[in-house]
Order: structure tokens, then C-alpha cells, then sequence
């Protein structure tokens, strides 16, 4: 697999495809972001570490997706367990060496494929194409940096680079694919007797000692939940440091500074004749160069005689290149060339020796002074922000042990404005600072509910730090058995309701199955009704995806099933099954083979990078701080 992966990313051909995709990205000033080395970690995977805020900010965006993808059934406090903390963070350290191992492969994002998946975001376009102030305010709005969000970014696309070259290296047959189409659109006939529990509503009674009995066994799902509102104080550097200035001088020396990052490099477009090591290489490389000198076509000759065939089949064209695009050798011998038209000598890379004709020169362009003036200021902004932040951080923090009962002092020193939550419970709010898991674990603790005291400074995203004590308290309390009586009634009905339909159908099965009767003749004795499911396919879920799994998971047709199927209605069913059609792998279209095709190459390529993120991890040195968790 290791050799695949390598064959996929450092071939000939790869090397060069991947390095035309290389270009600095005028637009954002990549080089210009350094992260901060986080004071904490969470866990250290290597030589890398995962901060606790960046923990947080990840698993806070890992909620907001399960909120708008559940919409009602969102379970906050589920989403809270630790185990699923502890699932998420997992997730993290897997990216993490995925990342390493793909920079140990010499995999890399170039910074012209990060600019394209930029520029193709809708949310950054106007009536299709890139807006820079778009994406500027965008990111203002987000409280992001350009550089953060877009070493995110990177940081994502680099992980998915691995399995990327992966899949590649994936082979699908025919044969696989037509199986796979023959199961998933395999059709199944079934006869089946359903019970209804809705026929035994009339048979069921719940008295007042059964809801009473209930009530008192299961307490602690009848009360209410246990609330606080928050008084807080929050360091925020851009409430506090909203603009800056700089003088005319000072903005032309940063330009200047950094004057690679508003410009492009000059790119050279080239083409060449590669021929690999070995056994009179340089000397074949030699012969092709004097052919050229004479006049013979460079063309020709690249296609006879290049052993990198993609560029060859082009007459040795490899396309508009830029410095790093090219490994060190070639990209020094392709701008020692002066003219379009000049030929190098033979030049030896570890993939051969190279005859490079420079065929174009397109000089640099970019941002003049004053296009970049206001990303100069909206940096240096940024900067001065996060300086202002390192200083009252840490005051912030010296401020709170030294006053631990009070958050007076601290907004007085800081001159900040203590603010106040409305309630929120252990499961904690949408939005605001308890959407913060570590806010809420504050707010509940001994040390803030029950001693008063300030809580520990607490970094709820990338600057943005606070601290809470509690204002109000109301504790969980038992809900009346009057309010809560009429759902225990329905529930316990309900409850026994499905229990004779289960019966019910248990005692129709003993029939067939022990006295030798029959389907049709028990529902003919009992007045029951055959229901024919003619046709029932694997995503027909009328009756309920359990009804449908369970079907499917049935063998031998004509035989009674010893199957009890519980419907989403909460009904039961004695189930037979008929007859098994497979699918038709030859009515499949070519949209459908390949959609098959790319299902199979996705779950083995999940396979392979579950089996290297695990051999990954036998490998690495990965610790857990699990009380940060």
C-alpha cells in the first residue's frame, strides 16, 4: 500500500502535475500568518501538539453541523458526553498524523490549489467570480484572520491528501461492480400477518396506582432541569482596539517587506526532454543536444526519446511554471536561461537527466501600494489585537486569583463591562459563551455553583477569553405528579398496547411453526388479513428502516419467519419471504456503474487509511491530557 501511495505522488509525471499547481497566492499573504504556540495542549501527537482552544473551536464547529443537521433532535447534553469529547478529539490526532505522513511523502498544498478552493467558495463570490472584499469582510465578520482561516484550510486539505492518492491507487473490476449492483437493487416479496397494537387500545386500562408507581420509580425523569444565569466579564481585543493608524512611510516599508507576497514570481514557461538514470543517460542526453544544436526538432525528439511520456506526448511542453514548482536542480538551470528559444545542458535531477527549452517569460504581477494599503493596516490591526490580547490575558488571569470571589476588580482593571447571561441548563445555549462546553462545566462546578467563587479564566475560541460567576440559581426539582400524569398514562398505555401485539404475534408463529399450519390458513381461522409486499427494496422504508433490515436479513423463502418485526408504528408482523430477484447489473446506465464504482473505491479507501492511521498510530508517540477533555 506504502508503495502505491509513493507511486501515485513521486512518479515523473506527478511531480511535474503537481508542481504546475504551485503558484504564491497574491491574494491572502500566506507567509505573513505564524501561529502561536498554544500554552496548553491537549494532547501532543509527536512533535505537534493540539491546543485546548484549538479543541474547543474544532468540537464547537462540530456541533453547530450536528445542530443544523438534526434541527429538533440535536441532544445537547448527548452531544456533551465525554466519550464523544473524547470521540472528536480522536478524529484530530488521526487528521494530525495523516498530515505528518503526507509531509513525510513530500505531499504538500500548493498555494495555488489553496487560492482555487478559496476562490470557488459561493459565499466569497459575486455573480460567480472572487470578490477579495467579499472574502476580507467575510472573514471580519467571522472574527478569522485571513491567515488562520486559510492554514485551516490547508491544514484540511493536507489531510486529505493521503487518502486522496489512496483512492486513486483503488481497483474496481466489472465484475465487483455488477455484484454490488445485483445487492443493492435485489428486490423481495413478502407475505406477512401485521398486528396492529392500535387494536388493543380498548383491552388496555392504566389506573392511578400504576401512574403513581411510576412516578415515584422514575423520578429523576419528571423533574426540571437545573439552571444558572452567568454574570461574565469577556476579553474580546477587537471591542477593545478597533482601528489603528499608520503613518504613509511605515506603510510603503511593510509593502516593501513584504513585497514578494503582493506579487507574483516570475513564471517561465518550458518544456524538455527527460531521459532517466542509467547505464549512457548523460551521454544520450548529450547526443539529443547536438541534434538540437544542428537544427533537428525539439519536438520530434521529445516525443521519440523523453521518458516522462505525459509531457512527452506534448513534444516535451510542461506548461507555465514558478520557483518551487520544480525540484531545486531543474528550477535552477530553467532560470539561468535567458531568451525564449535557449536550450541548457544536460541537467541531472533524481529522476534523470534533462534538456530544458525556456519558451516563455511572463514577468511578475500582483497588488500595487496602494491596492494593498488596507490589507497592510487590517494586518498590522490584527497584530496589534493579538499582542493587546498575550498582555491582558495573562492580567486577566493574575486578577482573577487575586480576587476569586468577585468580578468587580477585574472589569474595573481591565475596563471591562461585566455582562449577564439569561438561564441556561447543564446542556447550555446556541449561541453566546455557554455554547461553550467548558463554560457550562465551569458554571456546574462545586467551585462556581456552590463555593461562589470566579471561575479560572477560560480561552472559549481563539481570543477571546472569559471568566463567569454564577448570578442566579434555581435547583432541578420534582415536576408534579399532576402535570406529569397524562404523559405516564400514554406512555404505560402504549407500552402494553405493544406488548399484546407482541403476543399476538408470538402466538400466531407458535402456531405455524409448531402445530404445521400455514399462513394463509392461521389468518384464514383468526379473520386476519395477508398483506403482499410484492417488490420490496432495500431503501423502501414505509414501514420503517428496522422492518425493511430485518427482511433482508431473512433466508430460505417459503419457510415462516421466526422473525418479529417491530414497524415505526409500533406494530408487529409474522413475515414469510417468497422470493429473492437480484438486480440487473446489465440495466444499470453508465452514471450508475460509476456511481457504484466510486461507493467501492470510497469504502476500500476507508479501509486502507483506517489500517494507516493505525499502523500510524502504533508508530507515534501520542499522549492524552484527559482531564483538559
Amino acid at each position: 500500500m506504502l508503495q502505491a501511495i509513493r507511486e501515485r505522488v513521486t512518479g515523473i509525471v506527478a511531480i511535474f502535475v503537481l508542481g504546475l499547481l504551485a503558484v504564491p497566492f497574491l491574494f491572502f499573504g500566506l507567509d505573513s500568518y505564524t501561529r502561536s504556540v498554544p500554552q496548553d495542549a491537549i494532547a501532543v501527537v509527536g512533535d505537534a501538539e493540539i491546543s485546548t482552544s484549538e479543541f474547543q473551536t474544532s468540537f464547537a464547529r462540530y456541533k453547530s453541523q450536528l445542530r443544523q443537521q438534526q434541527g429538533d433532535r440535536y441532544n445537547e447534553i448527548a452531544t456533551n458526553q465525554p466519550s464523544v469529547r473524547r470521540e472528536h478529539l480522536e478524529g484530530m490526532i488521526d487528521q494530525l498524523l495523516l498530515q505528518q505522513y503526507a509531509a513525510d511523502l513530500g505531499l504538500r498544498v500548493s498555494d495555488r490549489a489553496l487560492a482555487e478552493t478559496i476562490q470557488g467558495i459561493p459565499a466569497f463570490q459575486i455573480e460567480g467570480e472572487f470578490n477579495r472584499e467579499i472574502y476580507r469582510q467575510a472573514l471580519q465578520a467571522a472574527g478569522e484572520s485571513p491567515g488562520s482561516f486559510e492554514q485551516d484550510l490547508r491544514d484540511d486539505m493536507q489531510t486529505r491528501l493521503v487518502p486522496a492518492a489512496l483512492s486513486e491507487s483503488v481497483i474496481v473490476t466489472e465484475a465487483e461492480i455488477d455484484r454490488m449492483i445485483s445487492l443493492q437493487q435485489q428486490k423481495r416479496q413478502v407475505s406477512l400477518i401485521d398486528i396492529d397494537a392500535q387494536q388493543f387500545a380498548e383491552s388496555v386500562s392504566v389506573g392511578e396506582d400504576d401512574i403513581e408507581a411510576f412516578y415515584q420509580d422514575n423520578l429523576d425523569a419528571f423533574t426540571t432541569e437545573e439552571r444558572v444565569k452567568l454574570a461574565y466579564v469577556e476579553l474580546r481585543p477587537e471591542e477593545l482596539l478597533e482601528e489603528v493608524s499608520l503613518s504613509e512611510e511605515e506603510l510603503r516599508q511593510r509593502y516593501e517587506a513584504a513585497r514578494q507576497r503582493y506579487l507574483t514570481p516570475e513564471a517561465r514557461r518550458a518544456s524538455h526532454i527527460l531521459i532517466e538514470s542509467g547505464e549512457g543517460a548523460l551521454q544520450q542526453a548529450e547526443q539529443l543536444r547536438e541534434r538540437l544544436a544542428e537544427g533537428e526538432s525539439f519536438e520530434a525528439l521529445a516525443e521519440e526519446y523523453s521518458d516522462d511520456i505525459a509531457s512527452a506526448e506534448q513534444g516535451g511542453e510542461l506548461g507555465w511554471l514558478e520557483p518551487g514548482d520544480m525540484v531545486e536542480p531543474f528550477e535552477d538551470a530553467l532560470y539561468d536561461l535567458a531568451e525564449p528559444g535557449d536550450l541548457s545542458e544536460p541537467v541531472e535531477s533524481q529522476f534523470g537527466w534533462h534538456l530544458i527549452r525556456l519558451e516563455d517569460v511572463r514577468p511578475p504581477e500582483g497588488m500595487s501600494f496602494e491596492e494593498a494599503r488596507g490589507e497592510i493596516l487590517d494586518e498590522h490591526l490584527q497584530r496589534q489585537r493579538e499582542e493587546l490580547y498575550i498582555e491582558l490575558s495573562q492580567r486577566m488571569v493574575d486578577l482573577v486569583y487575586a480576587n476569586d470571589n468577585s468580578l468587580e476588580p477585574l472589569a474595573e482593571e481591565l475596563g471591562l463591562e461585566i455582562r449577564e447571561t439569561d438561564w441556561i441548563t447543564r446542556a447550555g445555549a446556541e449561541d453566546g459563551i455557554a455554547a461553550n462546553p467548558e463554560v457550562v462545566d465551569a458554571a456546574f462546578s462545586d467551585l462556581v455553583l456552590v463555593d461562589g467563587a470566579v471561575s479560572d479564566p477560560i480561552e472559549v475560541e481563539r481570543n477571546h477569553m472569559v471568566a463567569v460567576k454564577v448570578a442566579e440559581h434555581e435547583p432541578a426539582e420534582p415536576r408534579p405528579l399532576a402535570e406529569v400524569s397524562d404523559r405516564i398514562r400514554e406512555r404505560l398505555a402504549a407500552e402494553r398496547r405493544r406488548e399484546l401485539a407482541r403476543e399476538r404475534a408470538e402466538a400466531l408463529l407458535e402456531r405455524i411453526s409448531a402445530e404445521g399450519a400455514t399462513l394463509e390458513s392461521v389468518a384464514e381461522a383468526e379473520g386476519l388479513e395477508i398483506t403482499s409486499i410484492e417488490a420490496l427494496g432495500r431503501n423502501d422504508f414505509q414501514r420503517g428502516m428496522g422492518f425493511v433490515e430485518a427482511v433482508f436479513r431473512l433466508s430460505d423463502p417459503g419457510e415462516a419467519s421466526t422473525l418479529h418485526v417491530l414497524s415505526k408504528q409500533g406494530s408487529y408482523a409474522v413475515v414469510r419471504l417468497e422470493s429473492v430477484q437480484p438486480g440487473d447489473p446489465a440495466a444499470a446506465g453508465d452514471s450508475e456503474r460509476d456511481m457504484v464504482r466510486r461507493q467501492l473505491r470510497f469504502s476500500r479507501m476507508n479501509e486502507e487509511v483506517e489500517g494507516l492511521v493505525a499502523r500510524l498510530r502504533e508508530e507515534a508517540d501520542v499522549s492524552v491530557v484527559e482531564e483538559r477533555l
